[in-house]
């Protein structure tokens, strides 16, 4: 199914086995598929059901980017509500997760580091048998978060100053640091490894500001 392919270059995707006894471009298909690769997806589709509806619809119509562009505004928008809602203690797992996967891709393919922050994380990361169990690891965190948070109202989002301080007081990282994750062209992609496992480092934040620090970083880089 097409449709897969491109919900997959914007992250919405990994790679999984396409469901045997469902219609080929059926909306049955397409939430089987996510079931197994993308359970975060699966869950807003599941709870949308008539705009999930909708977006299939607009593939099955021809409209390619109409349908990639309902997906992704579906999945930023239920999504991010969510998180800002969750508990202290769902939002830091989901950075715990996130710290075990860039151990993982640290280890054996740094280059997968910045395609785990760009929500475009490649079939040859997920080949590596510990990338790919971390990276599991850690959608089923973002579901959680998402089912913890999608009925509570949200909190008040951390301001961006209280973030920088929080990034350059508790988790060590400089100017120079954070222009290299904006501009990572001419480095090493274990450098850039190091520096994004400092930034998901949640347990080095002071514990009265580490659940806010979460929400926030989960909402601003969706």
């Amino acid at each position: 199914m097409k449709f897969l392919s491109l919900c997959a270059g914007i992250g919405l995707l990994a790679r999984g086995a396409a469901a045997q006894d469902a219609a080929p471009g059926s909306l049955e298909e397409l939430m089987h598929e996510l079931a197994s690769t993308n359970p975060l997806m699966h869950a807003i589709f599941a709870d949308h059901i008539d705009e999930a509806k909708e977006v299939n619809a607009k593939f099955q119509a021809g409209d390619e980017e109409a349908a990639l562009k309902a997906a992704s505004d579906m999945f930023r928008k239920y999504s991010q509500a969510a998180f800002l809602a969750a508990s202290d203690g769902a939002a830091i797992e989901v950075f715990k997760k996130a710290g075990d996967v860039i151990d993982a891709l640290g280890d054996h393919y740094p280059r997968g580091c910045m395609e785990f922050v760009s929500n475009d994380i490649s079939s040859e990361a997920l080949s590596i048998a510990s990338v790919n169990e971390a990276f599991r690891n850690y959608q089923e965190a973002e579901r959680v978060a998402y089912e913890d948070g999608k009925l509570r109202e949200p909190v008040p989002r951390m301001e961006i100053g209280d973030m920088f301080q929080v990034a350059t007081e508790d988790l060590g990282i400089s100017r120079a640091e954070m222009h290299t994750l904006v501009h990572p062209e001419n480095v090493r992609a274990i450098e850039l490894c190091a520096i994004i496992r400092k930034d998901v480092n949640i347990s080095a934040v002071r514990e009265p500001l580490r659940g806010q620090y979460a929400r926030a970083n989960l909402t601003s880089k969706k």
